[in-house]
């Protein structure tokens, strides 16, 4: 029987980058994004699934990265992830049990507790890799965020049926 994961929320430092910022001397900010990562984020679109960013941080960088992707639920700036969660489930009328959160750090936990499964990468802290329902073999931005959506393509049933156009 498969899973019924309607939601994708991911924090954004230590997930979708390897949690390194780097500033120019400008102080203009630039972040790495995993390839990888975006190419599952547009297989679980595809398969009819949404992905919302939830990050405490405001980067010009991530909102480049989101409207390339085509992520349409973003909060920047977060200071409490547990209330900004809730907020996104009273939004899109979705229960939080339908939503699975992928978090690297202490700030990710609450929301993380509210969700019906949860994902830290390898190289997250200890503290929230025993709190995560599963830990990726990757790390952040290493392509931890599509190891997870590969493995929630298959709780859901959708996998075959989204990588049939790339294996037959």
């Amino acid at each position: 029987m498969a899973e019924d994961y309607k939601l994708l929320v991911l924090d954004v430092d230590g997930v979708m980058t390897d949690g390194s910022i780097y500033i120019t001397d400008s102080g203009e900010e630039i972040k790495a994004f995993n390839s990888k990562d975006g190419h599952g984020i547009k297989l679980l679109m595809r398969a009819g699934l949404e992905v919302a960013i939830i990050t405490g941080r405001v980067s010009k960088a991530l909102e480049h990265r989101v409207n390339d992707l085509g992520i349409q639920h973003v909060v920047q700036n977060c200071k409490d992830k547990r209330a900004a969660l809730n907020d996104l489930a009273d939004e899109l009328g979705l229960p939080t049990k339908q939503m699975v959160f992928i978090g690297d750090d202490v700030v990710d936990l609450p929301a993380m507790r509210l969700c019906g499964l949860s994902f830290a990468p390898s190289d997250a802290l200890p503290m929230v890799k025993r709190e995560a329902g599963i830990v990726t073999e990757c790390a952040g931005g290493r392509g931890c965020v599509r190891e997870a959506i590969e493995e929630i393509l298959r709780r859901v049933g959708k996998f075959d049926e989204v990588m049939a156009r790339y294996v037959e």
